[in-house]
């Protein structure tokens, strides 16, 4: 596990996603949660960094999928902390539903990635959350709804520090081929690829120094003029 900024870490060695650990006097939160079957793993990075299940607090789901959520039933099974996602995950974290509507090619690939390529266990979750909230960890993150890539998608602002954990809003390394370099998530996974374009573009207009992406590495400097370089200046 290594740093990013103070009391913001990254998990190293997972599977899928990236899992970053936010630690504050409310104890530790995580931002996601990797590939099922990676628990153990995250657990023992837990407490390399002296830290024990007690201590995890909250687990926030950028976003349904599989390398996101993995572990996320087997983490708050065995600490007892809260998952918090947004309302219009819930179903699919749960597995009420199937996958969400989407054009044909996204819809398929949704499916298999839910039901062959990235299963996971069902997992509860006990906190919904709308744009705009406010969660209680790292000094509070600003929950800000970025629908495009799955209708519930939600990023993670941290506005002293200027920390922006954008789960798979933008990617600072292609999914598929790990090729760096900022940039959109691929169109064949949106579910609703011009509201992940206008969800991208919203978060180009924030002051971000520190951008911690799902996929790739974290840019730790000079990442709001990055995004709009990448965009468009969205606030001209």
């Amino acid at each position: 596990m290594r740093q990013v900024a103070p009391g913001v870490y990254m998990m190293e060695g997972l599977r899928g996603a990236n899992v970053y650990l936010l630690h504050s006097g409310n104890g530790v939160t995580l931002v996601d949660t990797g590939w099922a079957g990676d628990a153990g793993r995250v657990l023992a990075q837990l407490q390399e960094s002296g830290w024990g299940l007690s201590d995890l607090q909250s687990i926030v789901l950028t976003h349904w999928h599989g390398d996101h959520s993995g572990n996320a039933a087997e983490l708050a099974r065995r600490s007892g902390a809260q998952v918090v996602a947004h309302r219009e995950e819930v179903p699919h974290i749960e597995q009420d539903r199937s996958v969400p509507p989407a054009p044909p090619v996204p819809y398929l690939l949704n499916w298999l990635a839910a039901h062959v390529l990235l299963r996971r266990p069902p997992c509860q979750v006990s906190l919904q959350v709308e744009d705009g909230d406010v969660i209680g960890a790292s000094g509070g993150l600003q929950v800000i709804h970025t629908p495009g890539h799955t209708p519930g998608s939600i990023c993670l602002y941290q506005p002293e520090q200027r920390i922006l954990f954008c789960g798979d809003a933008l990617v600072s390394a292609h999914p598929v081929s790990g090729r760096p370099g900022l940039g959109l998530q691929m169109r064949l996974l949106a579910v609703d690829y011009a509201r992940a374009c206008a969800s991208a573009r919203r978060l180009s207009t924030l002051p971000v120094e520190v951008l911690c992406c799902g996929h790739g590495q974290p840019i730790l400097e000079g990442a709001g003029e990055k995004m709009r370089r990448l965009l468009g200046d969205a606030s001209a």
